[in-house]
C-alpha cells in the first residue's frame, strides 16, 4: 500500500482486506486519542484564570498569557511540522508531540509562576505539531472520508474539552485553592495516548520507506503563501480561532462579573464544549451536502452571533448563550479543518496548507485574548470586547464564503477543476 504524506511516497505493507480494515481501525482509534489530547490540557484554563490571577496577583492581560502562549507555539511550530513528520515519520512525530504535552502539563502544575509559563509553552508546542500532522494523517488514511473522519475528530475534541472542563469545575468545587491539581488532571489523557502509539501493533503499519514524489507536487505543496484560496482559508481559520479563544478565556470572567459563581461559570464552559461536540457531529452531514460548504459558514456564523448578542443583552441566560456560541464554534471549527483536505489533492498539499493556515490563524488568534483583555482594562467593561467579536464574525463570514468555494488551492487544469465539483473528489 503506497500513501503520499509530507511530500513523500510512503510504502506500507497492508496485506489482506482484513488487515486493511484492522489498520484503518487502529489509525482511527489513534486519531481519536490525538483528538482527546488536543483540547483537554487547555480547555479548563479559562475557568481557573480568576483563581490564578487572585493567587499570583496578575492583571487580566497578564492572566490571558496562559491562553496566548499555546497559540503562539501553534503558530511557531506549524511551519516546522511537515519537516518533522518527514524526519521522524507520523508515528514518531505523534509520540514526540504527546510526550511534550505530558511534560508540559506536569511542569505547568509545579509551584511557582515560572513553571506555569514553561509548561504552557512545552505543551503548546506538542499540540501545535499535532494540529498540522493530523489533517494530513486523515487525508492519507481516509482519502474518501475526509469530512466524516474530520467531523469525528473535531467532535472528540469538543467532547474531551467538555470532559476536561467539567473535571476542572468539579475539582474547583472541592477546593478553590486546587487549581493546580485541576489543570494537572489532563495529564492522564496524554499518558494513555502516548502508551497506545508506543505500543501500536507494528504489523498494522511497518516503518514507511520514503522516496521522492513528483517534484511539481512537492514544490507546490510547500508554497501555499501566494495562493489566494490558501489565504482565504488562513483568514477563516484566524477569525474562528480568535473568537473561540477569546470566549474560552474571558467568558467565565464575564459571567462572574454578572453574578455567576466560579463553579457555575466553569460548568457553563462545559456546556459550551458539549454543544460544540454535538454541532461537529451534525456538521458532518452538512459538509457532505454539496461541493461547496458556504451554507455551513453562514449557519455557524449566525449561531455564534446570536449567542454573543445574547450575552450582551440578557446576561442572565449565560448557560444558553454558552451553548449557542459553542455550537456555532463547533460548526466553524470542523468546517475550517475539513477545508484543508477538501481544497487539496494529496496529503502533502494538505500538510502545507494546514501548516500555513494554522500558523497564520493561531498567530492572529494569540493577539485576541491579550488585546481584548487590555480593551477591558482600559474601558472597565466587556461590552466593547463583545462588539469587537461581532465585527470579527463579519470578517469570518467574508473569508469563509470564499474559502468554501468548490475549488482547489492549486488548480492544475480546467478538466481537473471540473472534477472538484464531484462529491467523491471533495471527500
Amino acid at each position: 500500500m503506497t500513501v503520499k504524506f509530507g511530500g513523500c511516497m510512503a510504502t506500507t505493507h497492508a496485506g489482506t482486506p482484513a488487515a486493511l480494515a484492522t489498520n484503518a481501525g487502529t489509525i482511527l482509534f489513534g486519531t481519536i486519542l490525538i483528538a482527546i489530547n488536543m483540547r483537554t490540557s487547555t480547555a479548563g484554563v479559562g475557568a481557573v484564570l480568576p483563581n490564578i490571577a487572585e493567587e499570583l496577583d496578575w492583571s487580566a492581560a497578564m492572566s490571558s498569557g496562559l491562553v496566548v502562549i499555546p497559540l503562539l507555539c501553534y503558530a511557531a511550530v506549524s511551519p516546522l511540522a511537515p519537516t518533522i513528520s518527514r524526519t521522524f515519520g507520523v508515528r514518531g512525530t505523534v509520540l514526540i508531540s504527546l510526550a511534550a504535552i505530558a511534560l508540559g502539563i506536569a511542569l505547568r502544575s509545579c509551584p511557582g509562576p515560572v513553571w506555569i509559563w514553561i509548561g504552557t509553552g512545552v505543551l503548546g508546542g506538542g499540540i501545535g505539531i499535532l494540529n498540522v500532522v493530523t489533517p494530513a494523517l486523515i487525508k492519507s488514511s481516509f482519502p474518501n472520508h475526509v469530512g466524516p473522519v474530520t467531523a469525528t475528530y473535531s467532535a472528540i475534541q469538543g467532547g474531551a474539552a467538555a470532559l476536561g472542563t467539567a473535571a476542572v469545575a468539579l475539582i474547583l468545587g472541592l477546593s478553590g485553592d486546587s487549581w493546580r491539581l485541576a489543570l494537572a488532571s489532563s495529564i492522564i489523557f496524554a499518558i494513555v495516548g502516548f502508551a497506545f502509539w508506543a505500543l501500536w501493533p507494528i504489523g498494522t503499519e511497518r516503518p514507511a520507506r520514503l522516496t521522492p514524489s513528483s517534484t511539481r507536487v512537492h514544490a507546490a505543496s510547500r508554497n501555499p503563501w501566494r495562493r489566494s484560496l490558501a489565504w482565504h482559508l488562513a483568514i477563516f481559520m484566524s477569525m474562528q480561532a480568535s473568537i473561540f479563544y477569546v470566549l474560552i478565556t474571558w467568558l467565565p470572567t464575564i459571567e462572574q462579573e454578572h453574578g455567576t459563581s466560579a463553579v457555575q461559570a466553569s460548568l457553563h464552559q462545559s456546556y459550551l464544549q458539549g454543544a460544540s461536540l454535538l454541532a461537529t457531529v451534525l456538521g458532518a452531514g452538512l459538509l457532505l451536502r454539496g461541493p461547496s460548504q458556504r451554507a455551513i459558514v453562514v449557519v455557524s456564523t449566525a449561531i455564534m452571533a446570536t449567542g454573543i448578542v445574547g450575552i450582551l443583552t440578557v446576561p442572565g441566560l449565560a448557560a444558553a448563550w454558552s451553548a449557542l456560541v459553542g455550537a456555532g464554534g463547533g460548526l466553524t471549527l470542523v468546517t475550517a479543518l475539513s477545508l484543508f483536505g477538501f481544497r487539496t489533492r494529496n496529503p502533502a498539499e494538505t500538510a502545507a496548507v494546514s501548516a500555513m493556515g494554522q500558523a497564520v490563524g493561531y498567530l492572529v488568534a494569540a493577539a485576541g485574548p491579550v488585546l481584548l483583555g487590555l480593551l477591558h482594562d482600559m474601558t472597565g467593561s466587556w461590552t466593547p470586547v463583545l462588539l469587537v467579536l461581532l465585527g470579527l464574525l463579519m470578517v469570518q463570514t467574508i473569508a469563509g464564503l470564499r474559502a468554501a468555494q468548490a475549488k482547489y488551492v492549486w488548480p492544475e487544469t480546467a478538466s481537473q477543476d471540473n472534477i472538484c465539483k464531484k462529491q467523491s473528489c471533495l471527500r
